[in-house]
């Protein structure tokens, strides 16, 4: 990742990876997803328009050969570090088959100098017809977003109108998009059957460096293990190199990650 990408990411909140991964890598990832939420169903029909979508989280387990190696893989995992920190820690691991569009809306909103954000492996060629994440760049700063909010529902932010500010991320398979969590996005269209995966992260803080970032920071990640259940697997982690392990030691260290109530399929052999 170069300066010039890192200071876009920190003034639009977003940067998107162009052909990060490979052909055959796509075409891996994209049948380990496709049988991994099979099995998630068990079984059951893919769910369609109107359904409800069907979001598996933490997901990775469900195929680690496949999946383990992408909190492995520096091109994933550099970025977050020089966006984020050497000490950045992972949460959670998410697969997505989405059924429809969805309105205007930010994911978590750590407080001012604080980031929390994803990596998005969109695994087919989405246009703004296909809903193709769309995002109002620069809507991760503090009163951008503020008045965003306060003005939703006054905003016509059609998919069509650049002059709302809003941008569509057209995807071709390969690219890695990086995005703030407070970053304004929405997906434009009713067309079902994105499918998705992404790995959530965060910064790591103290309360010697920051108590209203830290307490931010594990009231978070107490919201997410009783959301969600337990982040990490015992496979996960025992499977884990130094450098991932390090992104899982930060949660860990306080009390989470390898706690919760399993939700989803996990190897804790």
């Amino acid at each position: 990742m170069t300066s010039e990408q890192i200071s876009f990411f920190q003034t639009f909140g977003f940067f998107q990876g162009r052909q990060v991964l490979a052909a055959a890598e796509l075409d891996k990832l994209s049948g380990a997803f496709d049988q991994a939420m099979e099995k998630a169903r068990d079984g059951a029909p893919i769910p369609q328009s109107g359904e409800k979508r069907q979001q598996v989280i933490p997901f990775f387990d469900y195929d680690p050969d496949a999946f383990y190696p992408l909190l492995d893989d520096e091109r994933i995992i550099e970025p977050f570090a020089l966006l984020l920190g050497e000490d950045f820690l992972l949460t959670l691991s998410e697969g997505i088959i989405h059924t429809g569009g969805s309105g205007w809306h930010h994911d978590a909103c750590a407080p001012e100098g604080l980031t929390t954000m994803r990596a998005a492996i969109y695994l087919d060629p989405l246009g703004p017809d296909d809903g193709c994440l769309t995002v109002i760049p620069g809507s991760h700063c503090r009163e951008f977003r503020e008045h965003l909010v306060a003005n939703r529902s006054q905003l016509d932010l059609a998919p069509e109108g650049r002059e709302s500010g809003a941008y569509p991320l057209v995807n071709e398979p390969g690219d890695v998009l990086f995005m703030n969590h407070k970053v304004h996005h929405a997906a434009l269209s009713d067309r079902p059957g994105r499918r998705a995966i992404h790995i959530n992260v965060a910064e790591n803080t103290t309360p010697e460096k920051n108590r209203e970032h830290f307490d931010w920071l594990v009231n978070f990640l107490e919201s997410e293990t009783k959301g969600w259940g337990r982040f990490y697997s015992d496979r996960l982690i025992r499977t884990a190199g130094p450098r991932r392990r390090a992104m899982l030691d930060r949660a860990m260290a306080l009390g989470f990650g390898n706690t919760g109530p399993i939700t989803h399929l996990q190897d804790l052999a």
